[in-house]
């Protein structure tokens, strides 16, 4: 009698991707009920828990076209015949690449994004995904003939063939013949023509909507001509050789029929397949299998590395890994990664590599990976909190963090776990203590990061580099008190240790207004601000309260492409409970300061730990 196969539990689960909406497995009670073709392969059990029998390839295929239609309202059709995709993994490799184009290319979300699809498959599902999803456009290929016609159809029904472009080609072609193609280039100019047509009307739209920035501002008013945007269209071409910003691939990973048959080469404790496998021998089988076909990708990579930015494939068995490893060096690319797709008992690797010199795609970790580092652990001692727990442990972490001010997003909230990412864009933990120092020879209060104005017992000195110093009146400042407020007065700072050299400073004049001052400190080093200088002085405080927050509105996009570049630290921090203590866990992400950074976070939290001031 053969022994039992063990049955592996689906724990690649916590290292999917963490924008990966089936990280929560679909509820098929649901599914049931809204979908009538997918609950004739539904069976109940007593308590009326659904079941789906996965070795039913019509099922698998009713499930996968009912999540389509739910989860992203794409209506898609599959061949009895042809290869149901997973749609779990298909995101995974989606938003892989979206992590490239954000944190490696520095995209931003309304950035024009066309990519093409190598074997788009009966379903066409990466482009459907990637339009739906994410806003691309697609040039799809596909060399088997009913595979064409089913994606041509999903296509149209989805009418997204403004966003998709699908073309028929040999067996053998991958990148040849389908970038210099007439017909290609046509409607990929028409395609950009399209984005521009619409980003113009957006803008025009906001104009509209902000009509006293547009006065303010008359350079930004828009002016939309068709021709003129064909024109910059040809010029963005002519200054910038990249025609696509990425290429993807699912190849077929067998070389022979009999390699299909995974079982005879599996590890003996390996349980069985719970999915039936799906799709045609064409779709899995390709001669010298998935090396030879990486291998020539890489080799035709080389002749169009000035037209396509960013090069990626998926590989579907670890032992190739190596070899593909060693072909990609023979093109000395500018720079390569290798990642990991972990979804249920099923793991595959992604290969990215790229010849423009300015992309650091080693930037952009799987979770995987992220979770294998080592976390720096600080942790929180009962005498500094009154209810020991983890939400008021958060709630002085929190504090640190505000008075820091970097950007936090929560992640998870729960009794006895908060998870939180951290987004740094200065390094505002270092010198705390000479800051201190600081404050305190010049009167100012650890907690008051503000000017006070004073009249009566003070005046506001600023020196050169922008600081400001309070000085004290003299016992004998009232006999001068008839020319105080008509002349100014200048005063030597030289008992701060920090300053190298003394620095003069003049005193502001009395009858300067505090709005003037309140607005110059408060805006002093954001680059974002308006300053007193462009606001007309007729305008009210009201008036000058929405033409500011008009151009911030008008400067979304190029805010948020200048906080990526500027990031310097970005880390996961995790309060958790373990038994009777409390812990914070620093996970590093990554940040221009590098893990040093992360250190020294965490070295200002140890020291308000020991003698607070925040």
């Amino acid at each position: 009698m053969a022994p039992e196969k063990k049955f592996v539990s689906s724990k690649l689960n916590k290292f999917m991707h963490p924008r990966n909406p089936y990280r929560t497995p679909p509820s098929f009670k649901k599914l049931s009920m809204k979908f009538p073709e997918f609950r004739a392969y539904c069976t109940y059990d007593v308590s009326g828990k659904v079941h789906l029998d996965f070795k039913n390839p019509r099922a698998v295929r009713a499930l996968t076209t009912s999540l389509l239609d739910q989860d992203f309202d794409l209506k898609v059709s599959i061949p009895d015949d042809r290869l149901v995709p997973t749609l779990p993994l298909r995101l995974n490799y989606l938003l892989w690449i979206e992590d490239l184009l954000t944190h490696a290319a520095h995209y931003d979300s309304e950035h024009f994004v066309l990519a093409i699809d190598i074997g788009v498959g009966a379903a066409c599902v990466y482009p459907l995904l990637g339009a739906k999803r994410f806003g691309w456009c697609f040039v799809g290929t596909e060399s088997d003939q009913l595979s064409f016609t089913s994606a041509h159809t999903n296509v149209q029904n989805n009418n997204l063939q403004d966003k998709i472009f699908l073309k028929k080609v040999e067996s053998n072609i991958i990148f040849k013949d389908v970038i210099g193609e007439e017909k290609v280039k046509s409607w990929t100019l028409e395609c950009k023509l399209r984005s521009k047509v619409d980003i113009a009307e957006c803008s025009k739209k906001c104009a509209e909507c902000e009509p006293q920035a547009s006065q303010l501002n008359p350079q930004n008013e828009v002016n939309f001509d068709e021709g003129q945007v064909k024109a910059e269209i040809k010029k963005t071409e002519e200054c910038s050789t990249y025609l696509y910003d990425f290429t993807m691939c699912n190849p077929p990973f067998f070389s022979c029929e009999e390699e299909t048959d995974t079982m005879k080469k599996s590890k003996k404790d390996r349980g069985e397949p719970l999915s039936a496998p799906t799709g045609a021998i064409h779709e899995k089988v390709t001669e010298g299998g998935e090396i030879s076909f990486i291998t020539k990708m890489i080799e035709e990579s080389q002749l169009f590395k000035d037209k396509i930015r960013i090069f990626t494939t998926l590989i579907g068995t670890k032992a190739h890994i190596k070899l593909i490893k060693n072909a990609l060096s023979t093109a000395s690319p500018s720079c390569s990664v290798l990642t990991e797709f972990c979804q249920g008992r099923t793991m595959r690797w992604g290969v990215a590599w790229t010849f423009d010199p300015s992309l650091k795609l080693n930037q952009v970790k799987s979770k995987k990976d992220m979770a294998t580092n080592k976390p720096l652990i600080l942790m929180m001692p009962r005498s500094l909190m009154s209810v020991y727990s983890v939400p008021s442990a958060w709630n002085m972490i929190n504090k640190w963090l505000h008075h820091l001010k970097v950007k936090v997003q929560v992640l998870k909230s729960s009794k006895y776990f908060i998870s939180v990412n951290v987004k740094a864009f200065k390094a505002t933990w270092l010198h705390q203590r000479r800051k201190e120092r600081q404050n305190m020879r010049r009167g100012v209060g650890a907690s008051n990061g503000n000017m006070n104005i004073d009249g009566n017992n003070s005046e506001i000195i600023e020196n050169g580099n922008g600081r400001s110093s309070k000085r004290k009146r003299e016992a004998g400042a009232e006999t001068c008190g008839d020319h105080d407020g008509e002349m100014m007065m200048k005063v030597n700072i030289c008992t701060d240790r920090d300053f190298k050299t003394n620095r003069c400073s003049e005193a502001i004049p009395k009858n300067q207004s505090s709005l003037d001052c309140s607005l110059t400190s408060s805006h002093l080093g954001s680059p974002h601000s308006i300053s007193v200088k462009e606001i007309p002085q007729n305008h009210s405080k009201q008036e000058n309260l929405k033409l500011t927050q008009g151009k911030d509105k008008l400067q979304n996009l190029n805010k948020g492409k200048q906080e990526r570049l500027e990031s310097i630290l970005r880390c996961n921090l995790q309060v958790k409970q373990s038994g009777a203590l409390i812990s914070l866990e620093a996970f590093y992400l990554g940040g221009s300061s590098g893990k040093d950074g992360l250190n020294q976070l965490l070295q200002f939290m140890r020291n308000q730990l020991a003698k607070p001031t925040v």
